[in-house]
């Protein structure tokens, strides 16, 4: 009967122990589990090693494995818990110093436009007019030059392509002259 209750035992440890890695009292399981197979062991060695020590033992095991399993499965959770509470403290933190950045990039902005306004003259103002139609001015020359020198470009690459089907052609027509 020793042989079967402890092989009995032996195969659940073994079943429940890789069991699903998301049961949450797995600890308990565990618990119960080990604590029956110590327990039975110890009981089969107290007394006379009858069958009714080694229930006992494996009953007394069980329960305080499983007490002791619920406690671990207890911490876990608290542990989870707090690392979910800091993570989110976390992200928290770092949208808070995000929105304080946007709002410091804005002020300043508006104290340099401040500045300027402050500062600025009817001059100024024309000046600065006349230079951005500068540099608009400078920006479609040189964007009309570019589509310009890729037009010829694909000009340039459409021609090859005549080029290279017109060879081809050619030395086609030499071979069936050639007899070949």
């Amino acid at each position: 009967m020793n042989k079967l209750f402890f092989s009995t035992i032996l195969l659940l440890a073994l079943f429940f122990s890789t069991g699903c890695q998301s049961n949450p009292n797995r600890g308990r399981d565990i618990g119960i589990l080990a604590g029956a197979v110590l327990g039975g062991i110890a009981g089969g060695q107290m007394g006379d090693g009858s069958n009714t020590n080694v229930l006992a033992g494996a009953v007394i095991g069980g329960a305080l494995g499983g007490v002791a399993g619920d406690q671990l499965d207890k911490r876990k959770e608290a542990l989870e818990a707090a690392e979910a509470q800091r993570q989110y403290e976390y992200e928290q933190e770092v949208q808070e110093q995000d929105k304080l950045e946007q709002d410091i990039k804005a002020l300043e902005a508006k104290r340099i436009r401040d500045e300027i306004a402050r500062k600025a003259t009817s001059e100024d103002v024309k000046a600065a007019e006349r230079e951005a139609a500068r540099v608009e001015l400078e920006l479609a020359v040189k964007k009309k030059a570019y589509e310009e020198s890729q037009a010829r470009a694909r000009r340039i690459q459409e021609a090859q392509e005549r080029i290279a089907k017109a060879q081809e052609e050619l030395a086609e027509m030499e071979r069936q002259e050639n007899g070949g």
